[in-house]
């Protein structure tokens, strides 16, 4: 729901832009055919209800909705520990190790405290944003009904003025203004009280509204209204919208019936401006308001040149055209999405095992084998790699693009996470290069070379940043998401059960569990701090002298009488697991 609302969010603040280019342009056009500022608003309507746009250096936006809400929102939406709050410095002096601990622990629980305080605010306003919505929609709807029932006691009228009976005219006491209700078939309700002379006029006014489905357009701007209703700008923009709409079409029943009817034309509609407020249609009755406005509008209208018209609507095109494109950075931005999805589809083959993918994936069968170590052939049939250890997820990064366009040659790198039953994790990391080119008649993308590092033994802060620092934020596998935390309480009940050893035993503390899950080797862990909460953060020191500091947090912490000493390293009980504390983050999906 979150995702939704920041994409809601995204299309108002493009809309905002919208919308204040057509206040100018309205303002412009003030002494020109209504039709024209009509029509500008469907730029708006088109930017409040498509989620998606294509994208051009033409575009007249400055900003990308995506990449604003991105920023707003990032510490929700990436979710990853920052290396301040994060890492330790590599001096890793002994006398200022209790100070440093501290420091650090600090700078990573404001950090956390942060990028809860955004996920929180964020969910707190999605939810908000729906109950607004369900509130408008629900209005809406009730409405709609109760108007069905009121106008259920309306009588028919049909064919009394031309002998046509296509469009469905009703009259009926009670309402004050004529209105049009309905939408695939909608119909013409008329107040009883009108003379014939106004019915034509009255007539001919809804007449257009149909010909044109005005009430199509004003029932998808009050959706619009609907989804953004914490906008103001949006309410204001529904109700300039209904005034260019009638505007333009009493200029259109002018041309149609001549300039010459509008004096009476307007004492028509003055008539019903005198009368007293009938029944609340709500929003979903397309009705007449905005009475005086009209008038005058029609008082001063004059008839415009064809030249002059043809002009402003080529103008005006170009104009609602580059409002309704997003930004883009060129062709080098669509090349980069096609390049990030090639690498998508290569990881999910390697994840698949699915041989034949990859070695198609590569500029040739001798170098899909020399690439890659468990590639096997039997006949025509390839397989590729073993059961256990295997990745099931992966990050990919695209590293650097040599070379204009499609030319020249693409460098990345892949995370892939080896997954065992035990459960158990390691980093296996790809680097590969790629270039576009044709192989068997088939232009794409292909691997050129690649090598595969399999990081299962983690020996310094160097190797530790390679192993898990991506995209300059620190990711590693959701034991929880990923159903390891159930495996080992299953395991460890069974063990209870059973009267065996505890195989589980390294995640009853989180100095063996930071070691064990991290890969962590040749160095020596020790728990620094620790709160009543379940948390503790912990140093380990490599044989070098570097160190890392790794946030723990005890997943399956209960709030007993049961004491366990964690901070001197004790073993814990059979119902601790210590695991990575990644509450403040999402893992990778």
């Amino acid at each position: 729901m979150a995702e939704i609302f920041k994409t809601i969010l995204g299309m108002s603040l493009t809309a905002i832009y919208c919308i204040a280019a057509v206040f100018v342009l309205r303002s412009l056009l003030r002494k020109q055919a209504k039709l024209f500022s009509y029509l500008l608003w469907s730029v708006v309507l088109f930017r409040l209800l498509c989620p998606v746009s294509l994208t051009s250096s033409y575009s007249l936006l400055r900003m990308d909705p995506n990449v604003v809400t991105g920023k707003v929102f990032s510490s929700g939406q990436q979710a990853v520990w920052q290396g301040k709050g994060y890492l330790t410095d590599d001096n890793g002096e002994a006398d200022n190790e209790s100070g440093a601990a501290e420091e650090e622990a600090s700078l990573r629980m404001v950090k956390m405290q942060e990028t809860d305080l955004v996920q929180r605010v964020l969910a707190v306003c999605a939810r908000v944003w729906l109950i607004g919505v369900a509130v408008l929609l629900g209005y809406s709807v009730w409405s709609a009904f109760r108007l069905r029932h009121f106008l259920s006691k309306a009588y028919l009228v049909e064919g009394w003025l031309d002998g046509s009976a296509e469009e469905k005219v009703c009259e009926m006491d009670g309402i004050a203004t004529p209105f049009v209700f309905g939408m695939i078939r909608p119909r013409i309700y008329l107040p009883a009280h009108l003379q014939p002379e106004e019915r034509r006029y009255v007539l001919a006014h809804e007449r257009v509204h149909i010909a044109r489905m005005d009430h199509l357009v004003k029932l998808l701007f009050w959706g619009a209204v609907c989804l953004h209703w914490f906008n103001p700008l949006v309410w204001l923009s529904f109700r300039l919208m209904e005034s260019d709409m009638e505007m333009s079409c009493d200029e259109t029943v002018l041309r149609r019936l001549g300039e010459g009817v509008k004096q009476e034309y307007s004492r028509a509609l003055l008539s019903l401006s005198c009368e007293k407020a009938g029944f609340h249609m709500g929003p979903v009755a397309f009705g007449e308001g905005g009475l005086k406005g009209r008038i005058r509008n029609i008082l001063s209208y004059k008839r415009g040149r064809i030249a002059t018209a043809a002009v402003l609507a080529m103008l005006l095109c170009v104009l609602a055209a580059g409002l309704m494109l997003n930004p883009s950075g060129g062709t080098q931005t669509e090349e980069t999405g096609e390049k990030l999805g090639f690498l998508n589809r290569f990881a999910n083959a390697y994840c698949d095992r699915d041989g034949k993918t990859l070695v198609e994936m590569y500029v040739d069968e001798e170098t899909a084998g020399q690439s890659l170590p468990y590639l096997d052939k039997i006949g025509e049939v390839y397989t590729f790699g073993f059961s256990s250890p295997w990745p099931n997820e992966f990050r990919c990064v695209l590293t650097e693009e040599l070379g204009e366009g499609r030319n020249g040659e693409n460098r990345a790198e892949i995370w892939y996470y080896a997954w065992t039953s035990d459960p158990h994790v390691t980093v296996w990391k790809e680097e590969l290069r790629f270039v576009w080119t044709e192989t068997g008649g088939e232009e794409n993308y292909r691997v050129t070379d690649s090598e595969i590092r399999y990081m299962n033994s983690i020996s310094s802060k160097e190797e530790f940043d390679e192993a898990y620092l991506i995209a300059d934020e620190y990711q590693f596998t959701d034991y929880v998401e990923r159903g390891f935390l159930e495996s080992i309480q299953f395991q460890t009940e069974s063990d209870r059960e059973s009267g065996g050893e505890d195989r589980n035993a390294v995640y009853r503390s989180p100095d063996t569990a930071a070691e064990w899950i991290f890969n962590l080797t040749g160095g020596s862990a020790k728990t620094v701090s620790t709160d009543a909460d379940g948390k503790a953060t912990v140093r380990y020191t490599f044989a070098d002298g570097s160190n890392v500091l790794l946030p723990m947090v005890n997943a399956a912490y209960r709030n007993t009488t049961e004491t366990t000493d964690h901070a001197e390293g004790g073993s814990g009980t059979a119902d601790d697991v210590w695991l990575p504390d990644l509450k403040s983050w999402k893992a990778y999906e």
